[in-house]
């Protein structure tokens, strides 16, 4: 009978019938030859009475790299049978019960390995974090999280402190641990783009410029980094750039919601409206659930003066989200296009949700001089001009100051104190020739 070409080729070579195979099977595992391994993890087995703990190990560590989670489960399991103190094959049947979702097994399966564990070891400490986290137990997950740092986790423990910091709303300390991380180690792309994008939110553009543009310059299609440096670019108004970056981002992530959502902005503030509609589109389809992609979508539909289609969104935003005070103002103003007598209860509940914020207040004021309530009107006016007096936001005082030229213009007494202290109120307001077609409150 013909013997197997494997082998003829393993018995010809003298180091392999001397001693132990498991330097050989361990190479190949290495270089990625995972056919050959397994053929020799099954030659192994064969010759030891299927009690070889290596080729066990090796051939669930292979399932488990290639998403066979519960073949490497199983292999897992009869390596630690033969050799019950195996630390190692215990902390991958925590990975792989992690991976597969059963994050409380998980947790037993790596304090199982901390007690045969002799010393300190950070991937179980950072195994029992992220299984903390994912059981909604941040306070644990933290605690367990500093054990890995001290016991030297280097970058992966530092940057998952950092990540349930944040997490527990102590962006201080989550930001002082990702500057101790970036100074220790030289960090990926992903850790890069989650210290800039807390730096973007912090306030700290300069150093979250800094941070984002090395993460990309290490990974061009790391898709968090592209949005942060987009949204960036918006800001400052720089749109081609955030269309760039925004475009990379999909071609890493076709899927990725948040990218769509912002290039549909993008879209929309260069007045391509319907490319606009179909970007914010497919971010509704990809996340029919999501509060912000139906409400940014009604915003689109709203300035296209599709107002029946827009209310349809923007009502399913705010089932999502019934406290987002700017989704139920949208909810208003459509309300108010569509000649519906609901328009001012929304307007209300806008205000009620947020009274400090002077855009609702300038809304609302204007929908009651639309409505003919001139003194309710100039009450409301009054009231934003204190709260523009906080902020420096020339846009809504320009507005302001028209609103309140156009209420004296009608016969409405306003007190001199809230003329004086109306921001830019001599301010001549104009209206830009590429608006002409939209109505004041449509744009």
């Amino acid at each position: 009978m013909k013997k197997h070409k494997f082998t003829e080729n393993f018995l010809t070579n003298e180091d392999c019938n001397r001693g132990s195979r498991n330097w050989l099977l361990h190479t190949r595992y290495v270089r990625g030859e995972y056919d050959k391994c397994l053929e020799l993890a099954d030659y192994l087995q064969k010759y030891a009475f299927n009690s070889h703990r290596f080729a066990h190990y090796v051939k669930a560590l292979i399932f488990s790299q290639t998403g066979r989670l519960q073949e490497a489960l199983d292999k897992f399991h009869t390596s630690i049978k033969i050799q019950p103190q195996d630390l190692e094959a215990l902390k991958e049947v925590g990975n792989c019960l992690y991976r597969q979702g059963r994050y409380q097994l998980a947790r037993d399966a790596f304090l199982e390995a901390d007690k045969l564990s002799k010393h300190p070891d950070p991937e179980i400490y950072s195994g029992l974090a992220m299984c903390a986290e994912n059981l909604d137990d941040v306070s644990h997950g933290i605690e367990w999280a500093k054990a890995s740092v001290q016991a030297g986790g280097g970058e992966r423990a530092g940057a998952l402190l950092a990540k349930l910091l944040k997490e527990n709303g102590d962006e201080d300390d989550a930001l002082t641990v990702y500057d101790d991380v970036l100074a220790l180690n030289a960090c990926g792309a992903d850790t890069l783009a989650a210290a800039g994008a807390l730096r973007l939110r912090c306030g700290d553009p300069r150093r979250a410029f800094q941070l984002l543009g090395e993460a990309l310059s290490q990974q061009p299609t790391q898709h968090a980094a592209a949005l942060a440096l987009a949204a960036m670019m918006l800001q400052h108004r720089d749109v081609d750039a955030s269309l760039a970056r925004l475009k990379a981002a999909l071609t890493a992530h076709p899927t990725c919601v948040a990218a769509h959502t912002d290039l549909g902005l993008a879209l929309l503030s260069k007045k391509k409206y319907i490319a606009a509609l179909t970007c914010l589109q497919r971010a509704v389809w990809a996340a029919p659930l999501s509060a912000r992609a139906a409400h940014d979508l009604g915003l689109v539909l709203l300035i296209c003066k599709r107002p029946a289609s827009a209310f349809n969104r923007l009502a399913a935003a705010a089932a999502f989200q019934p406290s987002q005070p700017y989704t139920v103002l949208l909810i208003a103003i459509t309300l108010e296009r569509l000649g519906d007598p609901r328009a001012d209860a929304a307007y209300s509940k806008a205000v009620s949700l947020d009274p400090e914020d002077a855009l609702i207040r300038i809304n609302y004021a204007a929908r009651h001089a639309r409505a003919g309530r001139c003194t309710e009107a100039a009450q409301e006016a009054v009231l934003t001009a204190q709260l523009l007096r906080r902020e420096n936001n020339l846009q809504l005082a320009a507005s302001l100051a028209l609103l309140m030229s156009l209420l004296r213009e009608a016969g409405v007494e306003l007190s001199t104190d809230a003329i004086e202290n109306t921001p830019n109120s001599n301010t001549p307001t104009t209206r830009h020739p590429d608006n002409e077609d939209f109505a004041a409150d449509e744009v």
